[in-house]
């Protein structure tokens, strides 16, 4: 790892640096190893693949672990794991024919028979966050050696999208290390193994020199955890770290002006809001979060357009529904601006015209917190006494996976895009009531049976207009109950040296490192 034990030495010598050399020479900057290191500004929760479901956490594991099918940068399907595929006319089954020769880091065979033990895992295990991806399969059946039939429990046109997000792990690994064990070794089919973790530090992994395809050139990818958004910018400059994300939108005109550095700059795909745990209740009682003029009054009063200004820069667009705008069946919902008059009105009818108390949880990284302290003061004008509790994400992904029953999160500053790319991954996982925690990521404990409804006939309706129908219907209705806060979608904005090259960016902050290569 790049100057893990000499940062004051390498700050010392790039200052030494800037004075000898001249714009020009700098433009032409070399790595100094071949080690690419990943600055980020959160950890991964889990490095066992089906435990953890968050950006980050797949972000590292698609490094060790691949899927069957995946999206390219053109968010088009691809043949991975799988060479080809071929669905039945009714939509119930899909059939996979798999590649030939590929091995797990650990010298067991992909085949038929581990895509079993996968499946068998994730639908048995509720506690696995890939168990929501297993429900919709009946069966899954080894036809031979190299070819798989998964028969779903009905019709769902979403299917494929959303079986792109499973991976695949050594049934040995499975068997013999378990989770604990999964969070430490690694044992997939990709182009990278794990190394060495210190949880909240650092992840580092070495080249897999008996991967299937044309790997990577580079010897090992890091990811360093940087939650500082200063620090990161430090980090890339001095050479400390190859590539950051996210770039903050404060630095980034600064970084366009250096010339040895390039920017990606990307359109959001990312959703973020403020989860409002519907079941809260103040000592006496009262549960103010359960009413929905509450829920409405607290976007009302929220001011978007300013967040997107204050805390990005202006490299965020205010919401118009409860996903971003290109994932396709985005339908436009008449926007929440600010009106305070109003959210007070609905406060008072809803019996908190003096407000109440609520913890906010956060991440404790710099524009998470400015954010959430952006949401305090937006919710103060009507009473409301925000107390923001900032955490490490692993922490946060901990407590937000408890169940209703035993749940303390109120409010949760939180993020979300589906990579599946579709309005049912963007909705379901987070706001449809079958996806209480620990399966889902419904922490406002949200139940609408209409919605539900709607999300659930449009996975079984073959007629493109009516899907339409059915998911704008989830959108109005979703938009209308304010199970959260809507807050922005932010760009998705990248920082790499101009010596790396290779790495493949994704809307939402994946990046794949398959084919990078240093320049050095």
């Amino acid at each position: 790892m790049k100057h893990m034990k000499k940062l004051v030495t390498g700050l010392l010598s790039f200052v030494m640096l800037l004075m000898l050399v001249s714009t020009p020479a700098l433009a032409e900057a070399k790595s100094e190893d071949n080690d690419l290191v990943v600055a980020l500004q959160a950890d991964a929760t889990h490095l066992d693949p089906h435990v953890s479901g968050n950006g980050i956490s797949n972000l590292m594991t698609l490094a060790m672990y691949e899927t069957l099918i995946y999206f390219d940068e053109n968010l088009e399907l691809q043949p991975r794991l799988a060479e080809s595929w071929e669905m039945s006319e009714d939509g119930m089954e899909y059939t996979f024919k798999l590649r030939e020769g590929v091995q797990f880091s650990d010298g067991e065979p992909f085949n038929a028979e581990a895509c079993v033990a996968n499946y068998v895992r994730g639908r048995d295990d509720e506690s696995l966050r890939v168990h929501s991806r297993m429900k919709a399969i009946a069966d899954m059946e080894a036809v031979d050696e190299y070819t798989i039939k998964i028969t779903l429990k009905k019709a769902d046109n979403t299917f494929l999208n959303k079986f792109s997000q499973v991976t695949f792990v050594s049934p040995k690994a499975i068997e013999e290390l378990g989770k604990d064990g999964l969070a430490k070794e690694s044992a997939g089919t990709g182009p990278f193994i794990l190394k060495e973790r210190v949880d909240g530090g650092y992840t580092k992994m070495v080249r897999n020199e008996n991967y299937w395809g044309e790997g990577p050139e580079i010897d090992s990818l890091t990811f360093q955890v940087v939650p500082e958004d200063g620090a990161r910018i430090a980090m890339l400059k001095t050479g400390e770290a190859d590539i950051i994300y996210p770039v903050p939108p404060t630095h980034v005109e600064q970084l366009e002006g250096t010339e040895d550095i390039n920017i990606k700059n990307m359109e959001g795909l990312v959703y973020r809001y403020v989860t409002l745990n519907n079941n809260y209740t103040l000592e006496d009682g009262r549960q103010p979060l359960s009413d929905v003029r509450v829920r409405q009054a607290m976007n009302w009063v929220f001011d978007s357009e300013a967040y997107c200004q204050v805390v990005f820069q202006g490299y965020a667009t205010a919401p118009n529904s409860v996903f971003a705008g290109p994932v396709p069946y985005h339908a436009d919902q008449e926007p929440y601006t600010k009106d305070l008059e109003k959210a007070k009105e609905l406060m008072k009818e809803a019996g908190y015209e003096d407000g109440f108390d609520i913890d906010i949880w956060c991440d404790n990284t710099t524009i998470e917190m400015k954010g959430a302290e952006f949401v305090k003061q937006q919710l103060s004008e009507i009473n409301i006494n925000v107390n923001l509790q900032a955490m490490e994400s692993t922490t946060i992904a901990d407590m937000t996976a408890e169940p209703a029953e035993t749940t303390k999160v109120q409010m949760w500053y939180v993020n979300w895009m589906s990579g599946s790319y579709e309005a049912d991954g963007s909705m379901r996982n987070i706001l449809h009531s079958e996806y209480f925690p620990p399966t889902g990521y419904n922490t406002a404990f949200w139940v609408n049976k209409d919605f539900d409804k709607a999300l659930d006939d449009a996975l079984v309706e073959t007629d493109k207009d009516k899907v339409a129908e059915l998911y704008a219907t989830a959108q109005s209705i979703a938009w209308e109950e304010c199970p959260w806060i809507f807050l922005g979608v932010d760009n998705s904005i990248f920082a790499e040296h101009n010596y790396v090259s290779g790495v493949v960016y994704m809307p939402g902050g994946h990046m794949d490192f398959t084919h990078a290569v240093l320049d050095h």
